[in-house]
């Protein structure tokens, strides 16, 4: 009981220290380059995160589910590729300076992408589709929440909201897996196929 609440604390806490660190090192970065590979790997590790508190929450193991993981941490920091696919180009002066946002910062990308998950996994009663949708919404809205703080959340067609404060945006960040955890709970069907679980055992 209080090893997993120390889990469940410890996590926690990591994700708000990783994200203030990120913001320090994106802010204090000696060059152009250094400071977005600072942001991409707080991006990615603040997603690998999110996904290892989900999988705790869930009372599950760690170690059989770090290829969800990894998915999780490697998603949230592949998002940055459309900068470089906007900016038809590879520098990264280039794919920082682009007139508006790229596609994949659109909020509305993957909460459109998560309802077409989760109702084809309701259609063909696959708990593989409801895990995928669940591990991509993860990844991008723990990337939009850090963006978030600069430029605010972008809900295409309807807009931007404002820059999300500070306090708030860090504080979203350490309760998303919270969250995310709840709505899982309420997406949960019998499986046809009893070798494809939501989160391993």
């Amino acid at each position: 009981m209080w090893r997993e609440l120390w889990s469940r604390a410890l996590l926690t806490c990591a994700i708000g220290a990783c994200s203030i660190l990120g913001d320090f090192g994106l802010r204090y970065g000696k060059s152009e380059s250094a400071r977005a590979l600072f942001d991409n790997a707080t991006h990615a590790t603040v997603g690998g995160l999110t996904w290892t508190l989900i999988v705790v929450l869930s009372r599950k193991s760690v170690v059989r589910n770090l290829k969800s993981i990894l998915s999780c941490f490697l998603l949230a920091s592949f998002i940055d590729l459309d900068h470089f696919i906007a900016a038809r180009s590879w520098h990264i002066h280039d794919a920082t300076h682009l007139p508006k946002r790229p596609f994949l910062h659109c909020t509305t990308v993957p909460i459109v992408l998560w309802i077409l998950f989760i109702s084809l996994s309701y259609t063909f009663h696959s708990l593989l589709l409801e895990h995928i949708s669940w591990v991509m919404l993860a990844a991008f809205l723990s990337h939009h929440i850090r963006d978030g703080t600069r430029r605010g959340l972008w809900f295409c067609p309807f807009g931007s909201t404002c820059p999300i404060p500070y306090y708030l945006y860090v504080s979203l960040c350490m309760f998303l897996p919270y969250i995310l955890h709840l709505l899982m709970s309420l997406h949960i069907f019998p499986p046809r196929d009893k070798n494809i679980i939501l989160i391993d055992v």
